[in-house]
């Protein structure tokens, strides 16, 4: 994700920070987005040099939620600070929305705590980078230059990613919106442009991205019912599509236009790096220049979560009618799933 989520360094994280650099009595600054600001969530004193108090750093990394750790160094600047290592934990099957917020809060992040502090930079996905073993072999890369694993160009391809998206298009159309913007195929515009037709033949549009063409392109136009609706994602890699579900609510004939992007855990990290980037221009080409009024947006690491009635409650959503009222259950397999 190439621009900035808008979220803020809390004042509880400034000061937390700010008393680690000056009582130097602080090893290790767990951060966590919480209700849409940067806050501190865990902390470590030193006990030992900072090799032996590494492996701490495992206690505070959780299996599906992303976190930043700012752990300290005994070596000093020449101001006569300590250095510090900014890391950011994501796993491979924290939710996509978690994914899109660190990745794009990271530089907010780094540059309202002071970016001199900070020596080095560890982006990893599992807790065996964060391990002492794991960064001494990215620091024996970093410093030997040595070639990469195919993960390893991966890794780096994100890192470079969110710095520099903002400074190249590889679209020949004009974007409205923010992050990379691919073409888009004629066959792939005949398609989304067709769901305006009133005898619509075709009511699913599935697109996905050619990124050794560098375009947006047609993969499937069908008709298809809502029931069969999860099956129609692959469950390894990532797919954008339009949806457009007839049916009756509460007596009302209703045409909703739903836009679905579907990213699922084992998907390869540069693919998710740019389906997340070219998101926004997907939706603003059906919004703009084919006029497709869009009645949903839903992303989901599970394409199983597209249940009919899901997505019934996600278009018609029940509402409390009086204080000790309840609302419907909400339906199994919905883990993942993301409201826009």
């Amino acid at each position: 994700m190439s621009h900035q989520s808008g979220i803020r360094v809390s004042q509880e994280l400034a000061d937390v920070f700010a008393k680690a650099v000056s009582e130097k009595n602080l090893r290790l600054l767990r951060i966590s987005i919480i209700n849409e600001s940067l806050v501190p969530n865990g902390t470590k004193e030193i006990a030992d040099n900072w090799e032996s108090d590494f492996a701490g750093v495992s206690d505070f990394l959780e299996e599906k939620t992303p976190c930043y750790i700012l752990y300290r160094l005994d070596s000093k600047s020449s101001t006569g600070d300590y250095e510090w290592i900014f890391m950011t934990y994501v796993p491979d099957i924290s939710k996509v929305r978690d994914k899109m917020l660190y990745a794009s809060t990271r530089a907010t992040l780094l540059k309202e705590l002071g970016d001199s502090r900070f020596v080095d930079s560890v982006y990893g996905t599992t807790t065996a980078e964060f391990s002492l073993e794991g960064y001494q072999k990215h620091r024996r890369h970093k410093e030997a230059d040595a070639p990469l694993t195919e993960r390893e160009k991966e890794l780096a391809e994100v890192k470079t990613a969110e710095a520099n998206a903002n400074a190249f298009s590889y679209s020949t159309r004009k974007s409205h919106a923010a992050g990379i913007s691919f073409p888009m195929s004629d066959e792939a515009i005949q398609a989304i442009q067709g769901l305006l037709q009133p005898d619509l033949t075709n009511n699913f549009v599935k697109l996905f991205l050619d990124i050794k063409k560098e375009t947006i392109e047609l993969d499937e136009t069908v008709n298809i019912n809502i029931d069969n609706l999860a099956k129609s994602f692959p469950t390894d890699s990532p797919r954008y599509a339009f949806y457009v579900y007839q049916h009756t609510h509460d007596g009302v004939d209703v045409i909703s236009n739903i836009f679905i992007y579907t990213c699922p855990p084992n998907s390869k990290i540069r693919e998710r790096m740019l389906y997340s980037s070219c998101r926004g221009s997907v939706i603003t080409f059906a919004e703009k220049e084919a006029g497709i009024s869009i009645t949903k947006k839903l992303e989901t690491n599970d394409p199983e979560d597209f249940t009919k009635s899901y997505i019934l409650d996600e278009l018609h959503p029940t509402t409390e009618t009086a204080p000790m009222s309840f609302s419907r259950p909400k339906p199994p397999g919905r883990k993942g799933v993301v409201r826009t």
